[in-house]
């Protein structure tokens, strides 16, 4: 069956005569005749009853004429799925991500990334560093967010540095200073992280300075940490996207470290098949929106994990 077949029928249908429809898609009214003749013995059956000068539809050919009409507007439909796959709206992408960044600062990512690909298909899974590796090594995902610390087999990553910043209660002493220095933070009760990489910087700093501080509790969450802060349980050093989001009660007040505590984490990606068209999209709506909420980052450039073996 073929296409120029069922124009003249849609034609013929929607002009009423052959003369009609042959001027339409300027074919001589033979040719028109032709091309509904050959439609007819293609599918066995009449298509038109044929009534003074005019045909009109047989009851096989109106079920048929509305089948028709459904192709006609999926095939028209084609220009715009073309323009929409251009424009990236259509595709998909697996993001697999630590906590500490699936709970609030992705989400507003991902937001941002769908306002330009509003029929993307996105699954953003939270998971424990490790199965996030171990997702990637599976060459399933397209992104990862983790902390890593081996070199690791058909990974490639892109290593992010910023600064850990200090969350307090609104109501603190410290809140009137616009750094925390070294010695402020033997102040309030200390909100301990587990001991993830961050966490060990901080330990050896406390150590190095010989800082008795009071530690009261201890989270496995970033996002838990922040909102005991809200409840003016205590402080926490913290990375800067739980910080920043945090700090937007009116509860926590956010205040930069007057010394370096580098905070760093990895975007991983498959290195065994072609990357996703849609991570660099993402990632550079992840950076966009870093800047706005004026977190400085430092992205390294993409390395292959297996070469550090």
């Amino acid at each position: 069956m073929k296409l120029s077949h069922l124009n003249a029928f849609k034609a013929i249908v929607e002009c009423q005569t052959v003369t009609a429809a042959a001027e339409r898609l300027n074919l001589s009214q033979p040719a028109t005749s032709r091309l509904l003749a050959a439609l007819e013995q293609r599918l066995g059956f009449q298509l038109f009853i044929r009534k003074g000068n005019r045909l009109q539809l047989s009851d096989d050919g109106e079920a048929f004429y509305l089948e028709v009409v459904r192709a006609f507007e999926a095939f028209s439909g084609l220009d715009k799925a073309a323009a929409s796959i251009r424009a990236h709206r259509f595709g998909s992408l697996n993001i697999a991500a630590m906590p500490l960044l699936s709970n609030d600062f992705l989400p507003r990512t991902l937001a941002r990334f769908l306002l330009h690909a509003s029929q993307m298909k996105v699954a953003l899974k939270t998971y424990r560093s490790e199965e996030v590796v171990n997702r990637i090594q599976s060459q399933t995902t397209d992104i990862g967010f983790a902390f890593i610390d081996e070199p690791l087999a058909g990974v490639r990553a892109q290593r992010v540095q910023c600064e850990s910043v200090c969350l307090l209660p609104a109501g603190s002493p410290l809140a009137e200073k616009s750094h925390i220095d070294v010695n402020d933070l033997a102040e309030l009760p200390l909100i301990r992280h587990e001991k993830d990489v961050s966490q060990r910087q901080f330990d050896a700093l406390l150590r190095r300075y010989q800082l008795d501080m009071t530690e009261r509790i201890e989270v496995s969450l970033a996002t838990t940490a922040a909102a005991l802060v809200r409840e003016g349980l205590g402080m926490t050093i913290t990375d800067p996207f739980t910080a920043r989001i945090a700090s937007e009660h009116n509860a926590v007040i956010e205040r930069p470290l007057a010394f370096s505590l580098p905070f760093e984490f990895e975007v991983l990606y498959p290195a065994l098949r072609p990357p996703n068209r849609h991570a660099q999209r993402f990632i550079d709506h992840f950076t966009e929106l870093a800047d706005e909420l004026g977190i400085a980052l430092n992205m390294g450039p993409i390395r292959d994990l297996s070469e550090q073996r």
